[in-house]
C-alpha cells in the first residue's frame, strides 16, 4: 500500500469544512421532490464481472445502492458497505463466490448511511477507508439516521442492528492500495454530492465507482449538499483527470464515461438559469416554476405505461426542483 500522495490539483484551495444536511431537509424540500426509495428489504445484489478480478454488485431494484470487489493477489478490496449488517452480510457472499481471499478494505465513496452502516459488519480486520471529510460527517451517527428515514420509508428496523463503525484510513485527494498485482485508486476530486465525494478506478480496466457523485444512466446530478459550482469544477477535474469506460454508479444503472457530457453541460445550465432568475428579481418559487428540467435530461417516456417509467420521470424532475432551490438558496446567500 502507497501512502496519501499529492494530485495534480494540490494547489487548489483548502476545502471548506463539510455541512451535514440537516435531517429535517426532506421534508422542507420543494413541492414535487420525492425522496429516493432506497430501503433494501427484499433486494438481491447481482455480481457482474466488468473485467477480470473487477466485478460490479448492481441492485436488482435501483435506486438501492449498487456496490462492488476488486481482487488482488493479496486480497479483495470492497466498494461501499451498504446501509446494514444484512446487506454488508451479502456483499461478502458474492465476494466468497469468487474467491477466499481476505478482503482488506471497504471504501466509503460517500458519508451516508447506505454506503456506511454496513461497515460494521466486515472483519475487525479489514480496514475502512475515505476521505477525511467523510470520516468527519460519519460521526453524527443518530442524526444520519433522522436523515436516511424518509428514504426507506419510515421503516426504522432498516437501522435495527447498525452500529456505528469509523474509518481505519483516511485520505485527502489521493491514494493508491496495493492489492498485489493491481493498484486500485482513490480520487477525491472536490465537493459534489457531498463534501467527501470519492471515486474508485481500476485503470487498467477503466472501471470507475463513483458513489452519489453520479447516480447512473439517465440521471443528472442531485446536489444534496453544497453548490452547483462546487459540483461543476469536481466534475470538470474528474473529466481531465481519468479516462473511464464503464461506471458502477452509487444508486442507478451501468453507465460509461458518455455521461459526463450530460453532468457538465446540465450543472453549466442550472447556473445560468438560476443566475438569471435572481437578476430577474424572481423568488424561489417563480425560479423553481420557471426553470422545468430541459428536454435533453427528461427521460423518455412517450408511448410509455409503464409506471415505473413515470415516477423514474417524476423523480428526476424532483431532483431538478431540488437542485434549483439549493442552487438558489446559494446566490442569495440563504444558508438554510
Amino acid at each position: 500500500m502507497k501512502g496519501i500522495s499529492k494530485t495534480a490539483h494540490a494547489g487548489l484551495s483548502p476545502l471548506i469544512p463539510a455541512v451535514l444536511a440537516p435531517p429535517e431537509m426532506m421534508t422542507q424540500a420543494p413541492p414535487g421532490f420525492i425522496p429516493p426509495p432506497i430501503n433494501p428489504t427484499g433486494v438481491r445484489l447481482e455480481t457482474r464481472e466488468l473485467a477480470p478480478g473487477v466485478y460490479g454488485l448492481l441492485s436488482s431494484r435501483p435506486p438501492v445502492d449498487n456496490s462492488g470487489f476488486v481482487v488482488g493477489e493479496h486480497g479483495v478490496l470492497v466498494i461501499d458497505a451498504h446501509i446494514n449488517g444484512a446487506m454488508a452480510g451479502l456483499i461478502q457472499t458474492a465476494v466468497r463466490q469468487v474467491t477466499s481471499k481476505p478482503i482488506l478494505y471497504v471504501v466509503n465513496t460517500n458519508y451516508h448511511g447506505d454506503h456506511t452502516f454496513g461497515n460494521y459488519a466486515f472483519p475487525q480486520e479489514t480496514l475502512i477507508v475515505a476521505q477525511q471529510k467523510t470520516a468527519e460527517s460519519m460521526r453524527d451517527f443518530e442524526r444520519e439516521k433522522q436523515f436516511l428515514l424518509p428514504t426507506v420509508g419510515n421503516d426504522q428496523t432498516v437501522f435495527g442492528d447498525v452500529r456505528l463503525r469509523l474509518p481505519d484510513l483516511v485520505l485527502d485527494q489521493y491514494l493508491e492500495l496495493d492489492l498485489g498485482g493491481r493498484v486500485v485508486e482513490l480520487h477525491h476530486f472536490g465537493h459534489g454530492n457531498t463534501p467527501g465525494d470519492t471515486v474508485v478506478f481500476v485503470p487498467e480496466a477503466r472501471v470507475a465507482w463513483t458513489g452519489n457523485l453520479i447516480v447512473g444512466e439517465g440521471s443528472i446530478p442531485f446536489l444534496i449538499e453544497g453548490g452547483a459550482g462546487e459540483y461543476l469544477e469536481t466534475m470538470a477535474k474528474f473529466t481531465h483527470t481519468l479516462e473511464v469506460g464503464t461506471i458502477v454508479p452509487g444508486h442507478g444503472l451501468l453507465s460509461s464515461g458518455a455521461i459526463l457530457s450530460r453532468y457538465l453541460p446540465y450543472l453549466s445550465e442550472l447556473i445560468e438559469s438560476v443566475r438569471k432568475a435572481v437578476r430577474a428579481g424572481q423568488n424561489l418559487e417563480e425560479a423553481i416554476a420557471r426553470i422545468p428540467l430541459g428536454q435533453r435530461y427528461t427521460p423518455d417516456i412517450a408511448g410509455s405505461d409503464s409506471p415505473l417509467a413515470a415516477q423514474f420521470a417524476a423523480f428526476w424532475a424532483g431532483v431538478h426542483s431540488w437542485n434549483v432551490w439549493r442552487t438558489y438558496q446559494g446566490m442569495k446567500g440563504d444558508p438554510t
